[in-house]
């Protein structure tokens, strides 16, 4: 009786080879290594507090590149990305009735700490770093222009659809503060097509 689970999959692995193929295909992430580089697109949500009594939720668009390295050990890939995006996530009335696109986060720039698992053809990753933005308080001038900075952490899935084309989809939470003017978060889920080298 000990020994019948292992008899069944070994009847399993003869009968239907493709089973045993699969599981050696999901241990090994080498085919994640070396350069990317790809195009992205991305929708964001979230809020803005000016203090204890002012909010605003945060809703938008972006879109941009992206370039990063990864290295592979077994079923584990793991690397850097830099990723720049034009955005524009602006502020919108909390009850939906009215928006204001003068003030928004223009531009995101994150460099991002990627570790995933490959599982056949995808690779299912998590996301840990740091991002960078400038902040419109309604007009271009100059003095209305803030550096923000903040941590970001989530996760993705990359799906090869070629030896060379991958297609993924990410999701990412933003802290996206400025200490002395408001505090901010954003989740953005973006689209990504991109070319491993």
């Amino acid at each position: 009786m000990t020994f019948r689970p292992l008899a069944v999959t070994a009847a399993a692995c003869l009968l239907f080879p493709e089973i045993l193929a699969t599981n050696v295909q999901a241990q090994d992430a080498s085919s994640w290594a070396g350069l990317t580089v790809g195009l992205q697109a991305s929708q964001g949500h979230g809020s803005q507090e000016y203090g204890p009594t002012t909010a605003y939720d945060i809703d938008g668009s972006a879109s941009g590149v992206f370039v990063g390295y990864m290295m592979a050990s077994g079923a584990w890939a793991y690397g850097a990305e830099l990723s720049y995006a034009k955005s524009d996530y602006h502020e919108v009335e909390t009850d939906g009735s009215a928006t204001h696109p003068a003030w928004n986060f223009n531009h995101t720039v994150d460099l991002k700490a990627r570790a995933g698992y490959a599982i056949d053809r995808a690779l299912v990753y998590g996301v840990l770093g740091y991002g960078f933005s400038e902040w419109e308080n309604g007009t271009d001038a100059a003095a209305d222009l803030y550096d923000i900075k903040g941590a970001i952490f989530g996760f993705g899935v990359d799906y090869q659809i070629s030896d060379r084309v991958f297609l993924g989809a990410e999701v990412l939470r933003r802290g996206m503060d400025a200490d002395s003017l408001f505090d901010a978060d954003l989740t953005t889920v973006t689209l990504r097509a991109g070319m491993k080298f």
